[in-house]
């Protein structure tokens, strides 16, 4: 199996005009943000698609197994295989894909959230860190250091989350 041609695939599958935003970018960049919007679907699909909860906790577990893997370049999913086949896919940092799977899991649970405080929770690892993680692969966040590149990117996601999720 070609892993960026699954990758292509699944992202061109989604409808999503974020797809169609990356035929313009450079090869590898292209290849990194693709396999990058692949492992979101792939985890927003565990939560929206598995109907019980045991088998989508079991799921979401294996796929932090996944990011370990990721993380010690050894990964089995065509997505995060071809995420590490790219120098800017190795670039996402291991911690912030982990932040995007707990993210998924509060999906789990909440669907309203009681305070501002859990929002901005929920919100920062379902929104926010996609930025973070799609600004190192774009290369504008190459270490830890960067806060207003973070902070930029958290306010973004904030900004694009939906406010259905917060209950007064």
């Amino acid at each position: 199996m070609d892993v960026h041609q699954y990758c292509q695939d699944r992202a061109a599958a989604s409808g999503s005009s974020f797809y169609y935003s990356f035929v313009f970018l450079p090869q590898d960049t292209r290849r990194a943000i693709t396999a990058f919007y692949a492992l979101c679907r792939e985890l927003d699909d565990v939560v929206d698609e598995c109907h019980d909860r045991q088998i989508a906790e079991a799921k979401l577990d294996w796929w932090r197994e996944e990011i370990a893997r990721f993380a010690t370049s050894a990964p089995e999913h065509p997505a995060t295989r071809a995420l590490l086949d790219t120098p800017q896919g190795r670039n996402a940092p291991p911690a912030l894909l982990l932040e995007i799977i707990d993210g998924m899991a509060m999906d789990l649970d909440d669907l309203r959230y009681p305070d501002f405080k859990s929002l901005n929770l929920y919100c920062y690892r379902v929104a926010g860190v996609v930025g973070e993680v799609a600004a190192a692969i774009f290369g504008g966040a190459r270490n830890e250091d960067d806060r207003a590149i973070r902070r930029y990117a958290h306010e973004l996601g904030l900004a694009f989350s939906s406010p259905t999720s917060f209950a007064m």
